[in-house]
């Protein structure tokens, strides 16, 4: 395990924290034909295969309590399938309570993201580059929905201004000490500040996660994970 600090053009605190020969984690999206609902007991998710995602990257924006472990390291449980369609992400992980809300300081809700990069196989992983922009999917408790969200580096994402991008569709729900979250859209981008989904591609795919309530995560204070894989079958 390798702990060391780096300061970021932004102001904010990167804490790394790396464990040792961890390989990317490879998420499949499987097909399967005909409809997929929005329900974690669907039958589909009984053949899907389950990846684990390593979040291992702290960052901390200048001035925010930091409230996380220094040698934490956090686990999501991710699914995908798709019907030709639709795609769709299964997110499951733990958490002892349920921080769905948002208020004054220091009241923040749950959240996470995925990151693709947007027209290039490769990019810089915290938000991007200005000549390599990603594609993000932000998932918060306490929104109606998750957001499209374009990036071209720290400090440039911005929600998709297009109504066509609010094609995003989800389902949540808390209990007993564990978020189920699934995430849809269509495969076809629905306007160029979407990435399209494509069978038989491969994508880099990081994720982004958020611990409200008492840890106070939000904005640019988060924990990330490295590059992994995406796989369309």
């Amino acid at each position: 395990m390798v702990d060391y600090e780096n300061n970021n053009k932004d102001n904010s605190k990167e804490v790394l924290t790396v464990a040792d020969n961890e390989p990317p984690a490879e998420i499949k999206a499987v097909f399967t034909s005909g409809t997929v609902s929005l329900n974690p007991e669907d039958p589909v998710w009984q053949n899907a295969l389950e990846a684990t995602i390593i979040f291992s990257r702290r960052l901390n924006e200048a001035g925010a309590r930091t409230t996380f472990l220094p040698d934490e390291i956090r686990h999501v449980k991710v699914k995908a399938v798709h019907n030709g369609t639709d795609i769709f992400f299964f997110y499951r992980w733990n958490a002892a309570t349920e921080n769905n809300s948002v208020d004054d300081y220091p009241v923040f809700a749950d959240a996470i993201a995925m990151e693709i990069p947007l027209f290039v196989e490769e990019s810089t992983l915290c938000m991007g580059a200005m000549d390599k922009p990603v594609n993000i999917i932000f998932w918060r408790a306490d929104l109606p929905g998750p957001e499209n969200i374009v990036a071209g580096g720290l400090g440039t994402p911005q929600i998709s201004p297009d109504e066509a991008s609010r094609n995003i569709r989800h389902y949540q729900k808390w209990k007993n000490g564990v978020w189920n979250v699934i995430i849809t859209r269509p495969m076809a981008a629905a306007s160029e500040n979407q990435v399209s989904f494509m069978r038989g591609r491969n994508y880099r795919i990081a994720f982004a996660y958020w611990k409200g309530g008492a840890y106070a995560e939000r904005g640019g204070h988060k924990i990330i994970s490295e590059w992994q894989y995406l796989s369309i079958q």
